[in-house]
């Protein structure tokens, strides 16, 4: 089989996930603590809110390229290669930040609470989580997606159940019908694999672009208007339109993977660009392994967004969180055998 050809819009999609993952944790750590009323809770809702397409992204570039038809990719391959990789970063990186957290300089030194954070992971690797159980049902999925028409009736069907459905469990009898219904085959991020693939093979049009960037604008709008509303209605500060399977997240992601596919047909990265995106792409997994370390060292001295109103001091932050998280995860990727596959 020839070598598969090098698709650059990835590149472009995954710098501007990563850069936009640590937006979003360096929003989100001082989101939940302020008063929604504040000027400060509205420019971190507004990052926040700007930003949900950053995880949704990375799945559907995942999907886009393990359910190209020409790859020959089996249980075997999964089995023996695909997850034990991500096992291996899953162990690593989630015995380090146990670790760090149970015997570093303000460790709780609890042999247990050390374990159990081990097993569950840091906060940021259920991702891991996630893509494991979307390796495991790669096989169906490549099924699915040899018949577009399927695949489209697929991701309907995850639309309704996984994303529009579970909007309406606080209303009582929505929820008893969905508990009977157990429709628990319809999984929620394989929607996102699913998506990736059908948009990487479509061919869009102008219009048809349009029409997915108007869409997305509005989910980020209904992200920020809907999340600061309910907050103020609850007097707190609530998640509920945050969730990446959100009809609003859902269409932001969609309108920023169709943008850079759109453009990628036309255009190709500058020499300059290219040497740019291209390192920040590479290292993208390993930016998000190490990113909430320098999160929390650098918020420890001082450097996080309560440095100055969030307006300025998100998108500071996440520049210094940033350059060290790149530099650690160029350094542990050349460690020999397999740093490859933990950055």
């Amino acid at each position: 089989m020839p070598a598969r050809q090098r698709i650059e819009y990835f590149d472009v999609l995954r710098a501007i996930a990563i850069i936009a993952v640590v937006v979003l944790h360096t929003a989100a750590s001082r989101w939940y603590t302020l008063p929604p009323s504040s000027t400060s809770w509205q420019a971190l809702n507004i990052y926040d809110s700007m930003v949900r397409f950053c995880v949704p992204i990375f799945f559907m570039i995942s999907g886009a390229l393990f359910l190209q038809p020409e790859r020959n990719i089996t249980v075997r391959s999964l089995m023996r290669k695909s997850i034990p990789r991500l096992l291996l970063a899953f162990v690593l990186w989630s015995g380090f930040y146990a670790a760090w957290h149970g015997f570093g300089p303000n460790g709780h030194g609890s042999i247990r609470n050390t374990l159990a954070q081990f097993v569950l992971g840091y906060y940021h690797l259920w991702f891991i989580y996630a893509m494991i159980g979307l390796y495991l049902i790669t096989p169906l999925l490549r099924k699915i997606v040899e018949v577009r028409a399927i695949a489209w009736y697929f991701v309907a069907l995850a639309g309704v159940f996984a994303s529009i459905a579970p909007m309406l469990v606080p209303v009582p009898v929505v929820a008893e019908a969905l508990d009977k219904a157990q429709l628990h085959l319809v999984l929620g991020y394989s929607m996102f694999f699913v998506l990736g693939h059908l948009l990487n093979t479509a061919t869009l049009s102008r219009k048809a672009l349009m029409w997915c960037l108007l869409s997305g604008l509005a989910g980020i709008i209904v992200t920020a208007v809907g999340t600061a509303w309910l907050s103020m209605l609850q007097g707190k500060n609530t998640v509920f339109f945050y969730q990446y399977l959100t009809p609003n997240v859902i269409a932001a992601a969609v309108a920023v993977f169709c943008a850079a596919k759109y453009w990628g047909e036309k255009h190709t990265l500058s020499f300059g660009w290219r040497r740019f995106i291209g390192p920040i792409s590479a290292y993208s997994f390993g930016i998000y392994m190490v990113h909430p370390f320098f999160q929390e060292f650098l918020a420890g001295r001082g450097i996080s967004s309560q440095l100055a109103h969030p307006v300025f001091s998100v998108p500071i932050t996440t520049l210094a969180i940033l350059i060290p998280s790149f530099i650690v995860a160029f350094v542990v990727r050349r460690i020999p055998k397999i740093g490859a596959y933990i950055a």
